[in-house]
């Protein structure tokens, strides 16, 4: 959005506006979608409709968001500035709730590892506990979106691999402007991730405290695999850096491993990446870490324009304590698409009327993530409480898993923790001296 500009509707400017796109310009946008067309007739097809909605990016909110609006009769295009599958900087984590959020089954070969049980280190103490059912699995991400977007394209979706360079906001619609020229729609859903140009056209810069920074690989696993009783957990390493942790996911055949922080207090990214590999056991030589920014959730933004809606990470939808986003983004991107179908229903696409989608998003994990930046305060600022009593943080940890699992929302985790905290302050003091110690009895 550069910004959005609006200007006077002149007689028949819808017309006027999808007829501006040249057709030999359009044809080779096209000429980059998942499949190609079988002749010029199909190019000509396709150029002479007009596109009721134009998702920009491709990941699981805008896969999520272009299925949803295809099952629903839109004609909708995908632009995607990198083609599929690409490499993808991630733990690769999908949380219960997601895959409930999903609303199709998981092909079992996209399917890494699955996850029953949590490990959390908070210095010299470590924590474990398990469940006894799947929690989560592990996937890797540049097979996980591919498959997503095709389901949209499936669903008759248009894919084009185009980077959207800036969005025009017109009383008569959007127009989306790539490098091989321009693409019209009634209503733009932006799903390009957190620190892209257009999310900030829409609502500015975020501030260091709301937005991390992640470096993650995948290395292959070892042989002999020191970290194979880890195929079934997660492994979190809180404080590594300051407000942020280190993780440890395994995938079978590769382990992702990474550092995230807010990048207010996440000063030395590269040397805390390393630092952490090597504590691991892990050799950093040939290993080139991806880099990634990811907003801090439960923070009330603009997620919404004038013929434009942000969803997943552009729209902030992020768990703020464990930087989980896949799920939010599938969830996210529906919503989207349900406000936006409803919209085009109306022919209102104002913001007044996108609105509902906030509303929508709110209700559903919304208040949810502002409980959890209440778990990520207490974790990040005063890591040591939970050191005092492992045996107690062990039960919270088990409790906390069931949140990963979808059966329990962070509202009702923050209620739990909430009853139990004053005996727990009240007992975990005289303890201190014995942090290192993990079977303590609480």
């Amino acid at each position: 959005m550069t910004p959005p500009n609006r200007r006077a509707a002149a007689p028949g400017a819808t017309a006027a506006l999808f007829a501006a796109v040249p057709r030999a310009t359009t044809a080779r946008l096209l000429n980059g979608a998942t499949v190609a067309p079988d002749s010029i007739r199909h190019y000509l097809q396709l150029i002479d409709k007009r596109f009721d909605f134009a998702v920009v990016g491709g990941g699981p909110a805008g896969a999520s968001a272009a299925r949803r609006l295809a099952e629903g009769g839109a004609e909708t295009i995908v632009l995607e500035r990198r083609q599929f599958p690409r490499p993808k900087p991630c733990g690769g984590g999908l949380s219960g709730r997601a895959l409930g959020w999903l609303g199709m089954p998981l092909p079992p070969d996209l399917i890494d590892c699955e996850v029953y049980a949590g490990r959390a280190h908070f210095g010299p103490v470590t924590i474990n506990a398990r469940q006894d059912r799947r929690i989560a699995v592990t996937v890797t991400r540049s097979r996980f979106d591919h498959f997503l977007l095709e389901k949209a394209r499936e669903a008759g979706a248009h894919v084009a691999w185009q980077e959207v360079r800036s969005i025009d906001v017109r009383p008569e619609g959007v127009v989306l402007t790539t490098p091989d020229g321009e693409v019209a729609a009634r209503c733009a859903i932006v799903c390009e991730g957190a620190n892209r140009r257009l999310t900030h056209a829409l609502r500015g810069r975020e501030h260091p405290k709301e937005i991390g920074f992640c470096l993650e690989a995948e290395i292959p696993a070892l042989a002999p695999d020191p970290y194979a009783d880890l195929r079934d957990t997660i492994d979190i390493y809180f404080g590594t850096p300051s407000h942020g942790y280190g993780w440890l996911f395994h995938h079978g055949s590769y382990y992702s491993v990474g550092v995230g922080g807010l990048c207010h207090w996440f000063h030395s990214p590269l040397e805390t990446f390393r630092r952490f590999l090597a504590d691991r056991g892990l050799a950093d030589g040939g290993v080139r870490p991806r880099g990634h920014f990811l907003p801090c959730g439960g923070i009330s933004r603009t997620v919404c324009g004038e013929r434009l809606i942000l969803a997943g990470d552009a729209a902030g939808w992020v768990d703020p304590f464990q930087g989980e986003g896949i799920g939010y983004a599938i969830r996210s991107g529906q919503l989207a698409a349900e406000t936006a179908l409803a919209a085009a229903a109306r022919d209102d696409f104002s913001r007044r009327l996108l609105a509902v989608y906030k509303r929508r998003c709110d209700e559903e994990f919304g208040r949810d993530l502002r409980a959890a930046r209440i778990v990520m305060h207490i974790v990040y600022w005063f890591p040591q409480i939970l050191s005092w009593a492992p045996r107690s943080t062990e039960r919270v940890l088990g409790e906390y898993l069931n949140v990963t699992a979808g059966d329990l929302s962070y509202r009702e985790f923050v209620r739990w923790i909430a009853g139990r905290m004053p005996r727990f302050l009240l007992r975990a003091p005289w303890r201190r001296s014995n942090v290192g110690r993990v079977n303590d009895p609480a």
